[in-house]
């Protein structure tokens, strides 16, 4: 079977994508925009099974360990115990790997309008494009009602919990419909949030579209290479702009930033984000000095991300994975991301069924 591989995903077909996706993540634009020098991503074209697919090579395990399977099948970062020399065989087992994942956790495998999508001849042709290089085939981060998922376990993968998304479904027609949904005291503890702002004499705005001027896109830039110096990464402003010019170019109107400006005006924390027909998605927070002080963190996180969804026309807001408690104190709720590995991957099966089963124990607590 025909497989064609396509640097991109503006080299496939229209048929492939929706012109207002409800999920920011399945548009051609977030597949095109979002994206890094050397990822390692590109796009395969399956037409013969009615699809196609983002994929993401791995060698040497370098890059990033949320779309390398070895550490997703192992729970790196998401607190699961593995015993070292297991995860060393698997190492050795994933030293090359092809991983169908996209990037942002969002839609891998996308049947196209139009064709019957046929599970079982993309898996096949997958295997086979996978075994000529001498790959490792995965699949990772898939939603529970993926339509890959039968045909992979009646082949026999070992499918496996691997993360939680975060998603908070109904931001309410206002703020007060949003609070109502809380328990008094978390409630009062949400009031008080919202107006550490106007108690700091800091102010908030959201910019949309055209009205995301160059001089907005290099604050966000600044503001977002402090918070990579936070989490270890190089702060980069230079890199981070690119990005953020991609997205506004791709989304137009679609791409908006939410600041946040202290009592002198200059702008101590931001979050661009990309607005989908149901979910408004925040892609990135920028944090600077003077933010933590005025609890600015939460505004562009949480509370301006749901002004933005109801001023749009959305209803939801997407979250990410990560950290759930302050997610799930502000209303989101969870759903289990599913990730594949084959039969023959002895070293990986046992990995991933101690990951799931360590999701598994945490869902009943």
């Amino acid at each position: 079977m025909t497989v064609t591989e396509h640097a991109t995903a503006d080299g496939l077909p229209d048929a492939y994508w929706s012109a207002d996706p409800a999920d920011p993540r399945s548009s051609r634009a977030w597949l095109t925009a979002n994206r890094w020098p050397e990822d390692g991503v590109r796009f395969l074209e399956i037409p013969g099974a009615g699809a196609a697919c983002a994929v993401r090579t791995q060698d040497d395990h370098s890059g990033f360990p949320r779309m390398n399977c070895t550490d997703v099948a192992a729970g790196r970062g998401r607190d699961v115990e593995q015993p070292e020399a297991d995860i060393a065989r698997a190492r050795t087992e994933g030293l090359r790997q092809l991983n169908v994942c996209a990037l942002g956790y969002g839609q891998s495998v996308f049947p196209a309008r139009g064709a019957k999508f046929d599970a079982d001849a993309l898996l096949t042709a997958l295997e086979e494009y996978a075994h000529r290089q001498g790959r490792l085939l995965t699949f990772l981060h898939l939603d529970a009602d993926d339509p890959v998922l039968p045909s992979l376990r009646r082949r026999g993968w070992s499918v496996g919990v691997t993360d939680h998304y975060y998603r908070i479904a109904d931001v309410g027609p206002d703020e007060t419909a949003y609070l109502a949904g809380f328990s008094a005291h978390r409630r009062s503890r949400l009031r008080r949030e919202l107006a550490s702002l106007a108690q700091a004499g800091a102010s908030a705005e959201i910019h949309r579209g055209a009205e995301v001027t160059d001089r907005i896109q290099q604050e966000v830039a600044h503001l977002e290479a402090c918070s990579d110096e936070k989490h270890g990464i190089p702060g980069d402003p230079a890199r981070l702009l690119r990005v953020n010019e991609g997205l506004r170019h791709a989304f137009g109107s679609r791409y908006c930033v939410a600041l946040v400006r202290d009592r002198h005006g200059n702008a101590v924390a931001s979050s661009t984000a990309l607005i989908g027909a149901r979910d408004v998605l925040p892609r990135m927070v920028g944090l600077g000095p003077g933010s933590k002080e005025i609890g600015a963190y939460f505004h562009v996180a949480y509370h301006l991300m749901a002004r933005l969804a109801r001023d749009s026309g959305a209803r939801g807001v997407l979250l990410s994975t990560g950290t759930a408690t302050a997610k799930l104190h502000r209303g989101a709720t969870a759903s289990p991301l599913l990730s594949a590995v084959p039969p023959a991957a002895r070293a990986h099966t046992a990995l991933l069924r101690r990951t799931d089963a360590a999701f598994t124990a945490r869902e009943t607590r």
